[in-house]
Parts: C-alpha cells; structure tokens; sequence
C-alpha cells in the first residue's frame, strides 16, 4: 500500500517560494470608485486652472486707485482739522518781526502746519531733483 505524496499546502511549516501579491492588487476596482479617482483629478485640474487664470487677471495696483484713498483720507482729516479750528476759537497775538497779528489758536495752528508742509515739500522736491541729476550724470 502506497502513502500520497505530500501537497505544497501542507501546514508543516515549510511552504514553497510563492512571490507575495498585495490583497488589493488581486481584486479589480469598482466603477464607482474609477468615476471618483477621475472626479477628483478633474477637481483638481479645475482648481488649478481657476488659480492660473485668477493670477492672469489679477487687478494691479493703479494711479487712480490711491489718489482716491489719498483724497478719502486727506477729507477726513480735514474734517478733523476744521472741528480742531472751531473748538480752538479765542484769540491770540502773534508778533513776526515788526508785524503784530491778533487771530483765533486754531486759524494760527492751522497757518503753522501749512508752513511746515511748505517747507517739506521744498526738500523734497530738492532732493527730487538731486537724484534727477544723479542719474543723468551716470548716463
């Protein structure tokens, strides 16, 4: 009487070289979830067109955009500026070499810090004009 011969599927411990495959390779995707994989690379590929084109389009900073927060700004200070005036009304006396004038604080203040805007902006545009000649010179 004959014994069979030993199988490969033998649970003694020794198992022939059988090269190991992922469980998810062996089982086939689902069409749902392909349609998914492909909605989210389509998102995705919209976004990224959606950004490219915003960056395209993007608005610049223009002239005409800060001169009009320039002259929103520049009204509510002088809004500040005239309440400062009629809250500052009594009268002072001002001498200027041999000149004598009488005239409200806050219209002095006022003539003060117009003087001193004056004076800035003369060096300023000296300064300006300083570098316009630099600049030449180096041409």
């Amino acid at each position: 009487m004959t014994h069979p011969a030993p199988q490969d599927n033998d649970q003694t411990g020794t198992s022939p070289a059988v090269p190991s495959v992922p469980a998810t390779a062996a089982v086939p995707a689902s069409p749902a979830t392909k349609d998914t994989a492909a909605k989210d690379t389509k998102k995705k590929d919209a976004k990224k067109k959606a950004k490219a084109s915003a960056e395209k389009t993007k608005v610049t900073k223009s002239m005409a955009g800060s001169t009009w927060a320039a002259l929103i700004i520049g009204a509510l200070l002088l809004i500040l500026l005239l309440v400062f005036i009629m809250q500052n009304q009594q009268l002072i006396e001002l001498n200027l070499f041999f000149w004598t004038f009488e005239f409200p604080a806050g219209i002095g203040y006022l003539f003060s810090a117009i003087t001193g805007a004056l004076i800035m902006a003369l060096v300023g545009g000296m300064r300006m004009l300083e570098l316009r000649r630099q600049v030449k010179k180096k041409k």
